[in-house]
């Protein structure tokens, strides 16, 4: 599994799979919510991340996108480039997606002061401002497992995306 390890939890929103075809390169964007989305949520935004991704187009020429919820505090748009890559209006036009769904779910996409991370096989949110406290007082180590927010791509997704805090760049948040 692209996660490196023993992790338990639901994987029912994991469906990276449907990105096996993807060129390694693909671009992959990776949006962190401020909070947790409730399932009549979750059910709602998958459905306009399908619609999005069957009718976003780069001049004229339709991509091949898939978008996903992850474990309720994620939401992450790829798009295969083996044919045609996103570029210009097309990444304004998923700029303007992801804001629309911030207005219509009241929810904050485009924070980067917001992180995610594996608590007890559940998700959990945090901001910048509260990583120190929550070290201090042992709710989140360096072997804590945090999504990386900054893949780029289907290559980095899969290696990537889920690290223990002192792994990468996050040991330098706090």
């Amino acid at each position: 599994m692209w996660w490196n390890g023993n992790l338990k939890q639901k994987t029912s929103e994991m469906k990276f799979k449907d990105l096996e075809g993807f060129a390694p390169d693909s671009k992959v964007w990776v949006f962190v919510a401020n909070r947790k989305l409730i399932d009549s949520e979750v059910e709602k935004i998958r459905q306009r991340l399908k619609d999005f991704c069957v009718k976003w187009v780069s001049h004229s020429d339709k991509l091949k996108a898939e978008g996903f919820v992850v474990d309720d505090v994620l939401i992450l748009l790829a798009v295969d480039n083996k044919m045609y890559s996103a570029s210009g209006c097309s990444i304004d036009s998923a700029m303007r997606f992801i804001l629309e769904l911030e207005r219509e779910f009241n929810v904050e996409l485009l924070d980067r002061q917001n992180f995610a991370y594996i608590s007890e096989g559940k998700s959990e949110l945090v901001r910048k401002s509260d990583l120190l406290q929550k070290m201090s007082n042992g709710e989140i180590s360096g072997s804590t497992l945090f999504y990386n927010p900054l893949v780029s791509n289907f290559q980095e997704l899969q290696s990537d995306f889920l690290k223990p805090m002192d792994s990468f760049w996050m040991k330098n948040m706090v």
